[in-house]
């Protein structure tokens, strides 16, 4: 309360959160009132809605019909039956999230996504290996069998004058590979979230070099050099940050002046504005400064060190499991991912961008970090005597690619402190000189 009883503005605002928590829907504006309804609080409705369909799924009312059926479809039908009140739980009553498109229900339902598939892989992570691998059976009923192991660098030719089907066979089996357009949409992704093209560049040579320190093993990652330097960097890595930097550039041009839908004047302005719903209400620029100091240099290598943590446990996760990495339990994976990462990356740029004394991560950020643990806890446990076989020949890469990785980094962050302490020294020199 200010002074004559007024109230004073809100100070600390950064993005979507003002002194640590979320802005309400109505500081973008006033609800439209054609779309009133979908803001308006109905949990008590949705819960008899949501009883009743219990009733009706379950046979509370009808006892015989449900204990005909046999114990493995009624638990099944009961798991899901929980996942499902737990989700509806979440999309009426989590938290909010820094994002409000389409729907703030939108993003709630996707904290309660994550939280079950952390419940989830905590769950696979204290069975057996092949016990995990039948439970896999219950998701998919192709899972559960042993994958045939495929090296893309077993033949690194890309001329071969003597093949039956084409001189350049070797590359047109990569070059049609379903992993090409996920390296392509996966950066555009990235690009989108990140939004920082030097970082953007890290991660994708970071990764290629991950890819060469654990081709030892996973056949997965043993490449040619063509295809890990030129279609995968330059072409496929490259073609998706270029796209997605433009994409944020466009996003960053625009001017974000939202008119209510029933202010259209016509139908097509009606339906651009429909569509305009899923696009963001406004356009945040990431900061990250890496070399602002020791401490944010860290911060922003620990994302770096998440985003390869997440892609690597892919590949051991497919291997692990013997998920075929056609089965749509690998999309449904990478889409929840790429939903789970979009607020996390908010989160943490608006934690970096913070400058109060106490503060802590948002909630998608915790449970990206738990899921990440937790993914790579059962590659290490399921992986354990399967992916080491050629370890001992190998070990000195790896300790190479550590030792590289910590020397580089300590010299970029003793670097970037001696930048912010050479300059005070500077100008106390200045001053002396001016003084003399």
């Amino acid at each position: 309360m200010g002074v004559n009883g007024h109230h004073e503005p809100r100070r600390g605002c950064n993005g979507t959160v003002c002194n640590g928590s979320v802005r309400p829907l109505d500081h973008f504006g006033d609800v439209d009132p054609w779309t009133a309804w979908a803001y308006k609080p109905r949990t008590i409705s949705l819960l008899l809605m949501g009883t009743c369909f219990l009733i009706w799924a379950s046979g509370a009312l009808d006892p015989e019909r449900s204990s005909s059926a046999d114990r493995v479809s009624s638990v099944k039908r009961g798991v899901f039956a929980m996942i499902a009140v737990f989700l509806a739980y979440s999309f009426l009553q989590a938290p909010s999230t820094v994002l409000i498109r389409p729907h703030p229900a939108i993003w709630r339902l996707v904290h309660g996504m994550a939280v079950v598939y952390l419940v989830a892989l905590t769950f696979l992570l204290f069975q057996t290996r092949d016990d995990a691998r039948q439970f896999m059976k219950y998701l998919h009923p192709d899972l559960g069998v042993e994958l045939p192991e495929r090296s893309y660098g077993t033949d690194c030719r890309i001329y071969v004058p003597d093949h039956p089907k084409s001189r350049f066979n070797n590359v047109y089996e990569i070059i049609f590979d379903e992993f090409v357009i996920a390296h392509i949409l996966g950066w555009w992704g990235k690009a989108i979230m990140i939004r920082n093209q030097p970082l953007l560049w890290v991660l994708s040579i970071g990764f290629e070099l991950m890819e060469l320190t654990f081709r030892h093993m996973l056949p997965n990652f043993n490449e040619c050099w063509w295809d890990s330097i030129v279609l995968d960097i330059l072409i496929c890595n490259w073609f998706g940050i270029w796209a997605g930097m433009k994409t944020v550039r466009y996003f960053d041009g625009r001017t974000y002046e939202w008119v209510g839908l029933s202010r259209q004047p016509n139908i097509i302005s009606k339906v651009k504005r429909m569509l305009g719903q899923f696009t963001p209400a406004h356009w945040d620029k990431d900061e990250w400064h890496p070399t602002r100091g020791p401490w944010r240099f860290i911060q922003v290598l620990s994302l770096c060190v998440v985003f390869m943590a997440v892609e690597l446990s892919t590949f051991f996760l497919k291997f692990c499991l013997w998920i075929p990495p056609r089965n749509p339990l690998i999309v449904y994976r990478l889409v929840l991912w790429w939903l789970i990462a979009i607020p996390t990356i908010r989160e943490y740029n608006t934690y970096l961008q913070d400058s109060k004394p106490f503060k802590k991560v948002g909630s998608f950020c915790w449970l990206s970090l738990a899921i990440c643990i937790v993914e790579l806890l059962i590659c290490i446990k399921f992986g354990h005597g399967k992916c080491c076989s050629n370890f001992s020949a190998s070990v000195s890469k790896v300790n190479a690619f550590v030792v590289d990785h910590i020397l580089v980094s300590s010299r970029l962050a003793s670097r970037a402190f001696c930048v912010d302490m050479e300059i005070p020294n500077n100008d106390k020199e200045k001053d002396i000189i001016v003084t003399k």
